[in-house]
């Protein structure tokens, strides 16, 4: 073997032996980082824990829970109104405006004026606009789908288009 081949297999021996104890002495000593979680800071990314509005209007879970089912009724009832075939367009006003009538009797039965206002005026600062979710689908229709008669009645001041009469023509 010449000197040259000698010293080249020399060199990749050393290599090869003393490669992995220094990378076995390196893991040895270096100094191990773990990552530690950066701590959330209150307002920056994460909001505290706030009550529920209902919680801070005074009204209780059951109660906020009957409201909910109240309002789950009426909006099936006014489907199968709609749904029903029999009825005329007028009939089907008629049967709405009752079914929200009583079902709006029932909910002032369950929350008194102050706490409603209280529970408004909680959710309005909160951004949720009083109720979940914004605008409701088909917004500028009737309860059935249908455009409103141009002309027709408009609800009052401050009031719902629920509280309007029904249009005769």
């Amino acid at each position: 073997m010449t000197t040259r081949t000698l010293s080249l297999s020399v060199c990749l021996f050393v290599v090869a032996v003393f490669a992995p104890l220094s990378q076995h002495a390196a893991a040895q000593t270096a100094p191990v980082r773990v990552q530690q979680p950066i701590p959330a800071h209150p307002g920056v990314g994460a909001q505290p824990h706030q009550e529920p509005c209902w919680q801070v209007a005074g009204i209780s879970r059951g109660v906020m829970q009957q409201r909910q089912a109240i309002q789950r009724r009426t909006r099936s009832e006014v489907e199968a109104v709609c749904a029903d075939d029999s009825l005329t367009k007028q009939q089907r006003q008629e049967k709405i405006r009752q079914i929200r009538q009583q079902s709006k009797a029932e909910l002032d039965g369950l929350v008194s004026p102050s706490q409603m206002e209280e529970l408004k005026s909680c959710q309005m600062s909160r951004n949720h606009s009083g109720g979940h979710g914004g605008a409701h689908p088909g917004v500028g229709h009737g309860p059935c789908g249908e455009l409103p008669a141009k002309g027709g009645p408009k609800p009052p001041a401050g009031g719902k288009p629920e509280d309007v009469e029904p249009d005769e023509n």
